[in-house]
C-alpha cells in the first residue's frame, strides 16, 4: 500500500488524527447547542466525518500499531462518555445505542485481520459502515410510508435496507477496482467483480436489518469484509458456489419459517448464519448444520400442539426467534469464522460438538414433552411439575442420545482418525452439554411467580399483562443465556477430550 507520511514520526499522526477527531465531536456539540442541530444529524456528520478519516489510515501510517491504539483508545473513551451522557453531538439518538462504542471496535477488528494481509478489505469494510449506515437512517426516517418491519428490537424499513444493499453494491463496483489499480493488482473479471459485490451487498443488507441498539457499526463492517475476503480469495467457479450456499441457506430459512419453526427475525438471523458457515465449510458443514434445523424444526412442529399445554409457563413458543437461532448457531458461526482463519480439523470437531448440546437438548426438550411420567428434578429428583426448568424424564433423555447421535453420524465421516473415536467424544459432549443445560435452567435461570395464578414461570409478563415477581435464579439468565451455555459447552468438551483421548 503506498504511504503519504505527513510527518516522519508516526506518532505525530497519531496525534494530529486524535486531534482532528475531538475537533468534529466539538464541532458537532456547536452544531447541536448554537444552532439546534438535531443530535440525531450531529451524530451522523460525527460517522462520516471520522469514518472518512480512518479509512485513508492505511495510506498514512506504515505501522498498525498507531491506529490499533486510536480505535482502543475512542472504544473506552466512547463509553465513559456515553456511560456519562457526555459528548451528545455524537451519542444522541432517538434509542438506545452503542453504536459509539462499536464503530471504533470495528475499526480495531478489521485492523487485527487486515492490515498487513490486505488492506482493501478493511477499506471496503469501513466505507459500508460510514455510508451505508447513515444513508440508510436518513432515508429510513424520511420515507415514512415505506414498509417498517422488526427483526429483533430495532424498527427498520424497507427503503432503508434498500439503500444498504445499492450502497454497499456501489462501493465494493466502485472502491475495489480503484484500489486494485493503486495496488498494481491485476484487474478482477467483470463477472467476478459482480459476484462479489452482489454477495457483500446481501450480507451487508442481513446485518444491518437484524441490527440492535447501534450494533450495526459491528456486524454492517465485520460481515461486509468476511464476505469480501471469502470471494477474493476464491476463483469464479469458487464464487459460483458460495453464492449457491448462500440461496440454500436461504431456501433452508424460508422452509423453516413456512413451517412456523422460526419468527421472520428469526429467519433472517439464519439467512445470515447459513450463508457464512455454508461458505466457508461447504457440504460437510452443511449436512449437519442443514440436519439439525430441519430436523428439529419438524419435531418442534410436531411436539406444538403438546407445548401449548405449557404455553404459561415457557418464556418462548415453538417458533424460534433471532436470539433463539444464535443462542443455538451462534458458536458455529464462531467457530465456522475461526476455522476459515485457521483450518483447523479440531474447529470441525467442536462445530460438531456444538450442535450436537443444541439437538441434544432441542430433541431431549421436544420428545420429553410426550412423557406419560411427570418429570423429575435433575439435582433432587423429585418430582416437578411439566415445563419446569431443569426437569428430566426417561423419555427426555432419550431424545438426548438419539439427537447427540444422528447429529453426530451427519458430519464426522470427513474427519481423518479413529472414527469410533470420534464419534464417541462428539456425542458425549452433545450430550454432557444438554445436560448442563439442564442444570443451569434448575440452579441459575430466573423463575419468576405470577401474582394473579400463583403459578411459576420463565416470563417476566403473565396472565395478559400481570408483572412477574423474581423467586429464583439470576435475572440475566433467560432460556437463551442457558442455550448459549449448552452450545459453548458442548464445543468446549470436545476441546476438551480431544487433548485428554486423542
Amino acid at each position: 500500500m503506498p504511504i503519504y507520511q505527513i510527518f516522519s514520526n508516526e506518532w505525530i499522526s497519531f496525534g494530529v488524527f486524535l486531534a482532528v477527531i475531538l475537533g468534529f465531536v466539538a464541532f458537532s456539540e456547536v452544531l447541536r447547542k448554537t444552532f439546534n442541530i438535531a443530535g440525531e444529524n450531529t451524530r451522523q456528520f460525527v460517522h462520516i466525518g471520522v469514518g472518512v478519516l480512518v479509512t485513508c489510515s492505511p495510506f498514512l501510517f506504515v505501522s498498525a500499531i498507531q491506529p490499533a491504539a486510536l480505535a482502543a483508545l475512542f472504544v473506552v473513551l466512547n463509553a465513559v462518555a456515553l456511560k456519562k451522557d457526555h459528548m451528545k453531538g455524537m451519542h444522541t439518538t432517538t434509542r438506545f445505542s452503542l453504536g459509539t462504542i462499536f464503530f471504533p471496535l470495528s475499526f480495531l477488528i478489521l485492523i487485527a485481520l487486515y492490515w498487513y494481509s490486505n488492506p482493501t478489505i478493511m477499506i471496503v469494510g469501513m466505507l459500508i459502515m460510514t455510508f451505508s449506515d447513515p444513508l440508510a437512517s436518513i432515508i429510513g426516517n424520511r420515507n415514512k410510508t415505506s414498509f417498517q418491519f422488526t427483526l429483533w428490537k430495532d424498527r427498520k424499513s424497507l427503503a432503508g435496507s434498500t439503500v444498504v444493499f445499492i450502497s454497499s453494491l456501489a462501493i465494493v463496483y466502485i472502491a475495489v477496482p480503484i484500489l486494485y489499480s493503486i495496488l498494481n493488482k491485476p484487474p478482477i473479471p467483470i463477472s467476478s467483480l459482480l459476484l462479489t459485490g452482489f454477495a457483500v451487498a446481501l450480507v451487508a443488507l442481513l446485518g444491518e436489518a437484524i441490527s440492535s441498539a447501534g450494533s450495526d457499526n459491528l456486524s454492517l463492517p465485520f460481515f461486509s469484509a468476511l464476505m469480501l475476503d471469502i470471494m477474493l480469495g476464491s476463483g469464479l467457479t469458487q464464487q459460483i458456489t458460495v453464492v449457491g450456499w448462500m440461496a440454500f441457506s436461504f431456501l433452508l430459512a424460508t422452509l423453516a419459517y413456512r413451517l412456523k419453526a422460526l419468527t421472520l427475525g428469526g429467519t433472517a438471523g439464519a439467512m445470515l448464519l447459513g450463508s457464512f458457515v455454508f461458505s466457508i465449510g461447504g457440504i460437510y458443514w452443511v449436512i449437519p448444520m442443514a440436519t439439525f434445523f430441519l430436523l428439529s424444526s419438524i419435531l418442534s412442529k410436531i411436539g406444538r400442539l403438546k407445548r401449548t399445554i405449557l404455553k404459561g409457563m415457557v418464556e418462548k413458543g415453538s417458533q424460534r426467534d433471532i436470539l433463539q437461532v444464535y443462542a443455538n448457531g451462534g458458536v458455529s458461526l464462531i467457530i465456522a469464522i475461526l476455522y476459515y482463519f485457521t483450518g483447523s480439523d479440531l474447529l470441525y470437531l467442536m462445530f460438531l460438538g456444538s450442535l450436537a448440546a443444541a439437538t441434544a437438548d432441542t430433541w431431549g426438550t421436544e420428545i420429553g414433552t410426550f412423557s406419560k411420567t411427570e418429570p423429575r428434578h435433575i439435582l433432587t429428583f423429585n418430582k416437578v411439575p411439566a415445563g419446569t426448568s431443569g426437569g428430566i424424564t426417561a423419555l427426555g433423555t432419550s431424545g438426548f442420545f438419539m439427537g447427540a447421535g444422528i447429529l453426530t453420524l451427519s458430519g464426522i465421516f470427513p474427519i481423518s482418525g479413529s472414527i469410533i473415536h470420534l464419534f464417541i467424544i462428539v456425542v458425549i459432549s452433545g450430550i454432557l452439554g444438554a445436560l448442563l443445560d439442564s442444570v443451569i435452567g434448575a440452579t441459575l435461570q430466573a423463575q419468576y411467580l405470577c401474582p394473579k395464578c400463583q403459578k411459576t414461570t420463565e416470563k417476566l409478563i403473565h396472565c395478559v399483562n400481570n408483572p412477574t415477581t423474581l423467586i429464583s435464579g439470576v435475572r440475566w439468565i433467560d432460556n437463551d443465556v442457558v442455550n448459549l451455555a449448552c452450545t459453548t459447552s458442548g464445543a468446549l468438551f470436545v476441546l476438551l477430550f480431544y487433548y485428554l483421548f486423542i
